[in-house]
């Protein structure tokens, strides 16, 4: 295999599975027996001339469906005469959004590379779906992570596009607290069945009715490039509290970043609100908007529930399955709002202005700025904190080349920021003790294996990693790291140890 000497390019295709390739209507929908997204995966396009005559980007809006489902979510009670303006919005919506394009190269191949790549598995928010996050997700996969976007199935996307042609799913609206439960074991087991499924195409096993856009192999794509060993979990809102419940009692997640999490979504008596099986750590990315304490003095994120998982997080020596409690940080970057992590304004405010602050998704902070701060902190949480060989880590200290491009003409240089990230980190690293990092062998998970209990990872103290490390725990010399990646743009900071 060839080194990445530059950063990469990104591919993606969209995944579609059901047990035997058949479509499974609506009312039929099961969390282990349907499953689609889009698959992010770093790639040789643009790095290597004699790929990118072949391959063309991607548009932000794919088809009139997801214009029509964002459309709807934005006008689902239609009082007035806007019933009368939502068909023209739709198209309008559509024209924009199809003009778009997003800096990933649909059908590309995966690069060869001396490491495998690790996993992010990414859980939309209300009114999300797989295409609303590409700015995040591609300033990750630019830096060696294969990124897989759920869809999820469960009525919070604005709209889903379901397996083998059974039609769209569009937002069901606001349902009841029982209802919302539902929903939220649902989408926990999309994210376990998606895990299954990335870890047999890593093995290049075969799986009855997988199936990958664009006629690629999903025996092959990924087949020896993918690190099932080395897997976090993120996601926004509704997805932050979707992959922080899952991520609090299976440890085969070995660490989650839930940007601006509603925590209304968890269930009361879940481990991350009690007491975490997991040595998993934490990162939460609130936005100023969501977690600062509004003139009632509520925290809209659900600040109760919030305080109370900080509490069950942190970390205990001695637990049933060993240590439990991997510690979180808290990071609130200034001027942020709830829709800072998707793509509406990074994509779009710059030349629809008057469009975005029309909707409301305005921020007070610029979103070059907001987008790079963002992608850096997920970066130094990710990499100190996965199980990553030295290989891959070698892999991430490549230099980088200015010339790559990020999600428009109107960002700043995102490999540059990175590098920043990756010295502060890696400094941080060589600070830590020998103790503190793991060394041993984890137990890769099979295909249709139940995820539960606490030998899945082996992430527990004293156990450790053979050719691997990590920081097991967040521990109090991180804060350094999120202080030299965002400066003088933090609102809070605070690690639950």
């Amino acid at each position: 295999m060839t080194a990445a000497a530059e950063p990469f390019s990104v591919g993606c295709c969209d995944l579609q599975w059901t047990p035997d390739g058949k479509v499974r209507s609506e009312v039929n929908l099961q969390a282990d027996q349907h499953l689609a997204g889009r698959l992010w995966y770093p790639s040789p396009v643009e790095t290597q001339s004699r790929w990118f005559a072949g391959y063309k980007k991607c548009s932000w809006l794919p088809s009139y469906k997801y214009a029509f489902g964002f459309t709807n979510f934005l006008f689902l009670k239609d009082r007035g005469y806007l019933k009368y303006t939502k068909p023209a919005f739709t198209s309008a919506v559509y024209a924009i959004g199809k003009s778009q394009g997003v800096p990933a190269y649909l059908h590309a191949p995966v690069s060869e590379c001396e490491a495998e790549y690790p996993l992010v598995i990414f859980s939309h928010g209300i009114g999300g779906n797989r295409i609303a996050y590409s700015a995040i997700i591609c300033s990750l996969v630019r830096q060696g992570y294969v990124v897989f976007s759920v869809e999820h199935a469960d009525g919070t996307a604005s709209a889903a596009q379901l397996a083998y042609g059974a039609g769209w799913l569009y937002y069901k609206g606001w349902g009841s607290e029982e209802e919302r439960m539902a929903q939220t074991r649902f989408r926990i087991g999309e994210v376990l069945t998606a895990y299954k499924l990335l870890s047999s195409m890593s093995r290049g096993e075969p799986v009855q009715g997988l199936k990958l856009s664009g006629g690629l192999s999903p025996n092959l794509l990924l087949k020896g490039k993918l690190d099932v060993e080395a897997v976090a979990l993120a996601g926004h809102s509704y997805g932050g509290a979707t992959v922080t419940a899952l991520c609090s009692q299976e440890p085969a997640f070995k660490c989650t970043v839930a940007l601006d999490p509603w925590w209304g979504a968890l269930l009361a008596d879940q481990a991350a609100l009690e007491q975490w099986k997991t040595s998993s750590p934490l990162l939460i990315m609130g936005s100023h908007r969501w977690n600062i304490p509004n003139s009632t003095g509520q925290i809209a994120c659900g600040g109760g529930r919030q305080a109370k998982l900080l509490q069950a997080v942190r970390y205990r020596a001695e637990g049933p399955n060993g240590s439990q409690g991997g510690g979180a940080v808290l990071l609130v970057i200034k001027g942020t709002a709830h829709h800072t992590f998707t793509d509406v304004v990074p994509y779009f405010h710059a030349r629809f202005g008057w469009l975005t602050r029309m909707l409301g998704f305005t921020d007070d902070i610029d979103p070059a700025l907001s987008l790079k701060l963002i992608s850096q902190s997920m970066l130094a949480f990710l990499n100190r904190h996965l199980p990553l060989t030295e290989d891959q880590r070698r892999l991430f200290k490549k230099p980088q080349t200015p010339s790559q491009s990020t999600p428009s003409g109107n960002f700043t240089d995102l490999a540059a920021a990175s590098r920043e990230m990756s010295d502060a980190s890696n400094q941080n690293r060589k600070q830590s003790s020998a103790g503190d990092h793991m060394v041993g062998q984890t137990n890769v998970m099979q295909a249709g294996d139940v995820v539960h209990g606490g030998t899945a990872n082996g992430m527990r103290a004293g156990k450790s990693l053979s050719g691997r490390t990590c920081e097991f725990r967040v521990k109090a010399e991180e804060r350094a790291v999120y202080e030299e990646v965002c400066k003088d743009h933090i609102a809070i900071l605070e690690l639950s140890l």
